[in-house]
C-alpha cells in the first residue's frame, strides 16, 4: 500500500553540468503532474513523465528541475524586453499623474521575476549526459516512491487495527441481537394490551404484530454486510499485488458507513446504540486514512 503523500530530492554534480531535482506529492483524485524550474523543456518533461508514469498513479505531483550547464559559452541568457516594456507601460499613467520619475537600476531589474532567464536545448544534451541524468532522476525516484510506501504501511497498519476494532463490536452487536428482538416483541404485545384492554383480542392477533414489528427491527442481515465489507477492506489492504487501492478502500468505508446508519435506525437497544457509535469512529478514521492512499 502506498500513501499519495510523499517526498524527495537529490543534486547531482558532473563534469559539464549539474542539475537538481525535488518531487513532492499531495492527495487527489487522479494523477496531476506538474512542473516547473530551469530545466523544464518539451523533451526533459518528457523524459521525467517516462520515467515516473508507471510507478505512480494518483496524487497531485510538483516536479522542481533545475539544470545548470558549466560551460560560459553554452549559457543563452534571455533579456524579456518585452515584459519590461509592458511594465513600465503600466506605469507610465503613475508617473504623469504624479509627476514621480521612475528610475529603475540593474538591481531593480534583476529583482522583477522573468526578466532576466536561461534557456536551455535540452534535446543537444549528448547520450552520455542524457543516460546520467536518466539514472539520477531514477535514483530520485526509487526514494519518492519509498517515501509513499513507507508512509502507507503506518496508514495499512492503522486500518488493519480499526478494522479488527470494527469486526470485535460486531460479535457483541450480533450477540445482543437476538435479546434486542425479544425485547421489541414482548415490549409490543404490552402496548397493544395496554391500549385495547377494554377489547377482546385475540392473543395470536396481537404475537402477530409484534412478531412483525421484531421483524423489522431484525439488524442481521445488515450485521452480515458490515462483515463482509470489513472483511473485504481487510484483505484489500493486505494485497501486496494491487498498486491502486484508495477508489475501492473509499467506497467500502462508505458502505460501511451506510449499515451503521441502517443498524442504528432499526434497534432501539442501548447496548447496540453504544457500540454502533464506536464502530463509526472506528469507519470515520478508516474513512480519513484510505482518502491518502494511492
Amino acid at each position: 500500500m502506498k500513501s499519495m503523500t510523499g517526498f524527495a530530492q537529490g543534486r547531482f554534480d558532473f563534469n559539464d553540468f549539474s542539475f537538481s531535482i525535488s518531487i513532492k506529492s499531495l492527495n487527489h483524485k487522479f494523477l496531476d503532474l506538474n512542473f516547473k524550474g530551469t530545466g523544464i523543456t518539451p523533451n526533459s518533461e518528457k523524459l521525467i513523465k517516462e520515467i515516473i508514469k508507471d510507478r505512480v498513479h494518483r496524487g497531485k505531483v510538483e516536479i522542481v528541475f533545475n539544470l545548470f550547464e558549466r560551460d560560459p559559452l553554452k549559457w543563452n541568457i534571455q533579456f524579456n524586453e518585452f515584459l519590461l516594456d509592458e511594465i513600465l507601460e503600466k506605469m507610465a499613467p503613475f508617473n504623469r499623474r504624479h509627476k514621480f520619475p521612475i528610475n529603475l537600476s540593474l538591481d531593480s531589474l534583476m529583482k522583477i521575476p522573468m526578466i532576466f532567464h536561461l534557456d536551455y536545448e535540452f534535446e543537444k544534451i549528448s547520450p552520455a549526459s542524457l543516460d546520467l541524468i536518466r539514472n539520477s532522476i531514477n535514483h530520485v525516484c526509487d526514494d519518492f516512491v519509498a517515501s509513499r510506501a513507507e508512509e502507507g504501511e503506518f496508514i495499512r497498519k492503522s486500518i488493519v487495527e480499526s478494522l479488527q476494532r470494527v469486526l470485535g463490536c460486531l460479535k457483541e452487536i450480533d450477540s445482543e441481537a437476538d435479546q434486542a428482538e425479544t425485547l421489541v416483541f414482548n415490549n409490543l404485545q404490552e402496548k397493544i394490551r395496554r391500549f385495547v384492554k377494554e377489547y377482546e383480542l385475540d392473543e395470536r392477533r396481537i404475537a402477530q404484530e409484534a412478531a412483525l414489528a421484531a421483524e423489522k427491527s431484525c439488524i442481521r442481515e445488515e450485521i452480515r454486510r458490515l462483515e463482509t465489507h470489513a472483511q473485504r477492506l481487510d484483505s484489500l489492504v493486505q494485497n501486496p499485488e494491487l498498486a491502486v487501492k484508495g477508489r475501492e478502500a473509499d467506497f467500502l468505508s462508505q458502505e460501511m458507513l451506510r449499515e451503521t446508519h441502517t443498524i442504528a435506525s432499526k434497534t432501539a437497544s442501548l447496548d447496540i446504540h453504544h457500540m454502533i457509535l464506536m464502530v463509526r469512529r472506528e469507519i470515520e478514521k478508516i474513512r480519513q486514512q484510505v482518502q491518502n492512499v494511492e
